[in-house]
């Protein structure tokens, strides 16, 4: 996740919180994004609430991702490595660069089935076997 400035979180707060499911968070500040529009309507508190809204819009532009990563990491999600990189192209080379280039052994066991049992011994068939099963010539 690149950090960087979120345009839509900076104009739109509250709902790129909730997109992001940070649903506490974005809830609480969709409950400050309505007090500050309320406090504009109220007479002599235009500018401290529009200056609420702006700061709220700063505060969520500047610190989203961060919200965003710590609620991933809080959900179980880790975080494996940093790479400052400018896009995320170049990004993903210098990851993949870096990681070890053996082969991961396999989790189950390799069975050799050449080796599993003894072979099996021909027995002579008196003609050929009727329906699904051989049954040997019998009935």
């Amino acid at each position: 996740m690149a950090d960087r400035f979120a345009w839509l979180g900076f104009v739109f707060p509250g709902l790129w919180l909730l997109f992001h499911r940070c649903w506490l968070i974005g809830l609480a500040v969709l409950a400050a994004q309505l007090a500050a529009a309320w406090l504009t309507d109220q007479s002599g508190f235009f500018w401290a609430g529009t200056f609420s809204e702006l700061a709220l819009g700063l505060l969520i532009g500047l610190e989203g991702r961060q919200i965003v990563m710590r609620n991933l990491m809080a959900k179980g999600w880790t975080m494996v490595d940093v790479v400052a990189a400018p896009d995320l192209s170049t990004a993903e080379m210098m990851y993949f660069s870096n990681l070890p280039t053996e082969t991961p052994k396999p989790a189950v066991p390799v069975t050799d089935w050449k080796n599993l049992s003894p072979p099996a011994q021909t027995t002579s068939r008196h003609g050929p076997a009727l329906g699904l099963f051989d049954i040997g010539g019998g009935r």
